[in-house]
């Protein structure tokens, strides 16, 4: 076994309890919306059933990597430290991906669903692909991120009456 394939279970475990933890932490903001009359379902018993899944997810993650260590250090393998930064230029895909998730969510509110959705689906499809082919791949994944934000806002919009950020496109009375 390679010295790092433990710490690929172990640092994004951690990093997804993490994150449960502090998702489940914001779930008692939500209002309670109690519809036509009283149920023992709140609109809480989603997120707190997601938020669980996912710490149970994280901690068992978390524990095959420390299980996958244990097993290296009994093969005879010595711990060496990687250094953050080596870490993250290996992982510059799933970083570059959080990232981009951030400033997707974080400027929903002001932009929009619709540009946002498109902008982050092309900035995703750029990441994922090898720089090598970006330039054959531009144009079909600027049509693949404008058709994929304009109908996932329809859809919620219209067909499914999901209220969603306009953000810029109030100017045009959406």
């Amino acid at each position: 076994m390679k010295n790092k394939q433990y710490k690929l279970d172990i640092i994004p475990g951690i990093v997804i309890a993490l994150f449960s933890i502090g998702y489940m932490a914001l779930i008692p903001s939500i209002k309670t919306f109690t519809g036509l009359g009283a149920t023992p379902l709140t609109n809480h018993f989603v997120p707190y059933l997601w938020g669980g899944s996912l710490l149970v997810l994280g901690l068992w993650i978390t524990a095959r990597g420390f299980r996958k260590r244990k097993k290296y250090l009994e093969e005879g393998g010595t711990i060496v430290k990687t250094p953050l930064k080596d870490i993250l230029m290996e992982k510059r895909e799933v970083v570059a991906s959080f990232i981009s998730l951030t400033v997707y969510v974080g400027l929903m509110g002001l932009v929009g669903f619709a540009p946002m959705t498109a902008l982050y689906v092309f900035v995703q499809i750029m990441i994922l692909t090898p720089r090598e082919k970006w330039k054959k791949i531009v144009v079909p994944a600027i049509i693949t991120a404008v058709i994929s934000g304009a109908a996932l806002f329809y859809i919620f919009r219209y067909l499914l009456n999901v209220l969603l950020p306009v953000g810029i496109l109030s100017v045009f009375g959406l």
